[in-house]
């Protein structure tokens, strides 16, 4: 199973990028991707980014969360969230709301999916963790996000935007059940010291077959892609 995984950044200069988005899935083909910062502006479209980048892709299965009320620059008001389009069934989709920190000024949300693919079951998170600046929003999103699926006796491959830059620093919380993509070195956030912010964590009952990134031009993240060999 091949997995990507790519923050939109919103619109900006969409009409520059769309092309270059659409252009990179048709050639690496995923099975599924995980968009994080999609946005429904109906000031620019009445579609979100992935609507839009779809009608073009065809993909079979969306899923999308755009529900949270974020402040803008450019308009006062916009929904930001999560979505997901696949080559397989999406059997269910659940969006979940980590706790926010009083001093975050994001409130965050997790999608749990479950695709129905080569006969079995996979299970997913899609998730955007918050910037972590004084506070260390991201690693307590995590640990939450491990500890919600932990709690359903489930394992399910993690992906998206972590924003941390240093993922293998937070081990203790997952290291026994989970590889991360930190094993292939990659830059994800080029625009930031060449940072990689974007990762995917793949119970360890899986195991990665390899680990490649997009180049520049399709957002201000480079594309993930993961594929997947499903034991």
């Amino acid at each position: 199973m091949k997995l990507t995984t790519l923050n939109l950044q919103g619109f900006e200069h969409w009409n520059d990028r769309q092309e270059h988005i659409v252009q990179y899935l048709h050639d690496e083909q995923p099975d599924v991707v995980l968009f994080q910062e999609v946005v429904y502006l109906p000031e620019i479209s009445p579609y979100t980014q992935v609507q839009l980048l779809n009608q073009s892709l065809h993909y079979p299965y969306c899923q999308s969360d755009v529900s949270r009320l974020q402040r803008g620059i450019d308009y006062p008001v916009y929904r930001e969230g999560l979505a997901a389009i696949s080559k397989h069934p999406i059997v269910t989709a659940e969006t979940v709301v980590l706790q926010q920190d009083p001093t975050d000024e994001h409130n965050r949300i997790i999608t749990l999916l479950d695709l129905f693919t080569n006969g079995q079951v996979i299970k997913l998170a899609n998730v955007h963790f918050s910037l972590t600046d004084d506070v260390d929003f991201a690693t307590a999103h995590l640990a939450e996000t491990l500890a919600i699926i932990t709690a359903r006796g489930e394992r399910r491959i993690i992906a998206g935007d972590f924003n941390m830059s240093d993922l293998d620093a937070t081990k203790p919380l997952w290291s026994d059940f989970y590889t991360a993509s930190t094993a292939t070195e990659y830059v994800t956030f080029p625009s930031m010291d060449n940072k990689r912010i974007d990762y995917v964590l793949l119970p360890k009952e899986f195991e990665f077959d390899s680990i490649k990134t997009s180049s520049d031009g399709l957002s201000d993240h480079r594309a993930l892609t993961a594929s997947i060999v499903l034991k």
